[in-house]
């Protein structure tokens, strides 16, 4: 006879959604502030970048970046708060939570995803730009919302079976006051209660084969071209120097060679600032792309291990993309000088505001 969930209780430690201590130390307690950080500092991003004479095509590439940065720390928060106690004994909060935890996955894959395809076309796009200037006159802002939005959809359709890869059954235990998932893969030959899988063959092919195309197209092959075109960007910045320092030691006064070299130091230093990004996140993002890759070929001897490198990788993930504004402020004079004169234009605007207001109040009264 079947044990009614409705007349058993579960546990506390049965109750709770993660019991490793690493995972809890470094999930539960240090994630939630690099969330706060992060967003904050993609949102001052978002700002400069898209202030009014900044809509370049690297800063309109960048942005995007920022907002991808920003929905993964978003969908990244509940599984932080699944450590703390007073949310996952929550009524509510479990329902949402185990009823959406692969989306969440889901969506957080997709936007690590769209991230590094971002990450790649900003380099490639600088590395034209720093060889070839012209060409980046010559391009159009909507070549490059074609491109953002190829990009969004690619990555979606390469990640969209993280969506329905885990059938989870959901059952309310204690009288209807503790909800709990069990989560089965769907091509998986044994189903609960030695039950035949239920899912169409089709549906466990895709789920069995899109793991592998997605570490191909998505993890694998961005990743490599990402560090060789870093390296490429780096090496060209070496030489670009070099060629500057020879032009400033020289005696050429012509206008036009001046104008040329005030457009080459100006590619210079946005290719500065895009090479330290896209080198903080070969350096934070690859480790993870080792470990997705490894996972799905090489048995890990014992799951603690598994646990430490998957945690270990997933926070240097979430370190990586709340460092953006910290990079741009330590090797973009421009921003920090755009930050500084947006952030004293509204002080003063404020300013402006509260005296007006009082002088209408003291008007009113007299």
């Amino acid at each position: 006879m079947a044990l009614d969930p409705a007349n058993y209780c579960l546990s506390e430690r049965q109750m709770l959604l993660s019991i490793h201590w690493w995972e809890k130390l470094i999930i539960g307690y240090f994630v939630p502030l690099l969330i706060l950080f992060g967003f904050t500092g993609n949102i001052i991003n978002l700002t400069v970048l898209l202030a009014p004479g900044m809509k370049t095509r690297s800063n309109i590439l960048l942005a995007c970046l920022a907002v991808s940065d920003m929905i993964f720390l978003v969908f990244m928060l509940p599984h932080a708060m699944a450590h703390y106690p007073v949310f996952a004994f929550s009524y509510y909060f479990r329902k949402f939570y185990l009823g959406n935890k692969m989306h969440l996955i889901a969506v957080l894959n997709w936007s690590s995803a769209a991230a590094i395809w971002l990450v790649l076309t900003i380099c490639v796009e600088r590395l034209i730009g720093i060889r070839y200037p012209l060409s980046v006159r010559k391009a159009r802002s909507f070549h490059t919302y074609l491109l953002i939005f190829g990009i969004i959809s690619m990555t979606g359709l390469l990640t969209f079976y993280n969506h329905f890869s885990y059938d989870c059954v959901m059952k309310t235990f204690c009288n209807g006051t503790q909800p709990h998932a069990i989560c089965m893969p769907v091509d998986s030959p044994v189903w609960i209660n030695n039950r035949t899988n239920p899912h169409p063959h089709l549906l466990r092919a895709y789920v069995r084969w899109s793991p592998h195309v997605n570490a191909l197209f998505v993890v694998f092959v961005p990743i490599v071209l990402v560090v060789l075109s870093n390296a490429f960007l780096i090496l060209t910045l070496r030489q670009r120097q070099k060629f500057l320092q020879i032009g400033t030691n020289s005696t050429t006064s012509a206008r036009s060679a001046d104008h040329a070299t005030i457009q080459m130091r100006m590619e210079q230093k946005v290719t500065i600032t895009v090479c330290a990004i896209v080198t903080c996140f070969t350096i934070t993002q690859a480790p993870s792309a080792v470990v997705t890759i490894s996972a799905g070929y090489v048995q890990l001897g014992h799951p603690d291990w598994q646990i430490y490198m998957v945690t270990t990788t997933t926070f240097m993930v979430v370190v990586g993309k709340s460092l953006n504004f910290v990079l741009f402020c330590l090797s973009s004079a421009n921003f920090r000088q755009r930050l500084v004169t947006m952030t004293k234009a509204r002080l003063v605007k404020r300013r402006t505001t509260r005296k007006s207001k009082k002088v209408c109040k003291d008007e009113i009264f007299v």
